[in-house]
């Protein structure tokens, strides 16, 4: 109990991203921006933090795309990332890659997710988030937003390897 109310009742909703899987992601994406960070937790030297307001940004470097790994804050505005997600991989040439809680009953997985994800990665196991002791106390899954639609991939991936 103590877990779950320290998880949803934290001074902040900016959770830092596990450095052996964002290692691992930024193995396979090379990235270049993380526009939802804390100085603390930033994973790219190039970021934003709440004041810079990383939804009201362009993602893209001169018009050119980047490779952009996005941990949103865990407050009820997933789906505002996921659709910036959405047009800077379109509009912008940006390879998005998200880590969100995997909450399927969402409306955003139906109206955002199912329809522009490139691939979704479900992750065995819960993350254990930096600076935190247990493991989160939901599921969660990697989200891909490419600016050429590719193959529509799913894959479970076991993470247990990637705590930290």
């Amino acid at each position: 109990m103590s877990l779950i109310k320290s998880m949803v009742s934290s001074k902040s909703n900016e959770w830092a991203t596990p450095n052996k899987l964002f290692c691992y992601l930024n193995s396979q994406f090379c990235f270049q921006l993380d526009p939802c960070s804390t100085h603390e937790n930033k994973k790219c030297n190039t970021h934003f933090t709440i004041k810079e307001d990383g939804l009201n940004q362009e993602w893209s470097l001169n018009g050119s795309g980047r490779s952009v790994f996005i941990n949103p804050p865990y407050g009820g505005h997933t789906a505002d990332w996921i659709k910036k997600a959405i047009h800077e991989a379109k509009e912008h040439h940006c390879i998005c890659v998200m880590l969100i809680v995997s909450a399927t009953d969402r409306s955003y997985w139906h109206e955002y997710i199912d329809k522009y994800a490139d691939e979704i990665w479900f992750l065995r196991g819960r993350i254990k988030f930096n600076g935190i002791k247990s493991t989160a106390p939901f599921a969660s899954a990697i989200i891909v937003f490419r600016p050429i639609a590719s193959r529509r991939l799913i894959s479970f991936i076991d993470i247990r390897e990637y705590h930290q």
